[in-house]
């Protein structure tokens, strides 16, 4: 049996764990302009909500901008990542670590271009 569950199969502290790993991951893509891969997973309306916000708040620091986007959006973040299909570890980890999976999906689109 494998111990992978999806985001919604985690427990509340463990979800919330997962969601601000991936949101640290987020709000750097964010930052660098470089969301296409994300968004060709998403709806947009659950990315044009963080988005907007991490763009009213671009002048936070990066712990300061996680937090406070976290506290608006956490939902957001939530459906985005079950959008994305990436499985868990029962402490929150993903299966494949968010740059990874970031990495193997953008040398796909270079291959396929």
């Amino acid at each position: 049996m494998s111990n992978l569950v999806s985001i919604t199969q985690l427990d509340s502290d463990t979800q919330a764990k997962a969601v601000r790993s991936f949101a640290q991951f987020y709000i750097r893509l964010y930052k660098a302009g470089n969301l296409e891969i994300v968004s060709s997973f998403v709806p947009a309306g659950y990315l044009s909500d963080i988005n907007a916000f991490i763009a009213r708040n671009r002048y936070l620091t990066h712990a300061n901008l996680l937090d406070l986007s976290l506290a608006t959006s956490s939902k957001d973040y939530l459906q985005v990542i079950e959008h994305l299909n990436q499985k868990f570890n029962l402490t929150g980890t993903p299966e494949i670590p968010w740059h990874t999976w970031f990495v193997s999906l953008h040398k796909q689109l270079v291959i396929e271009s």
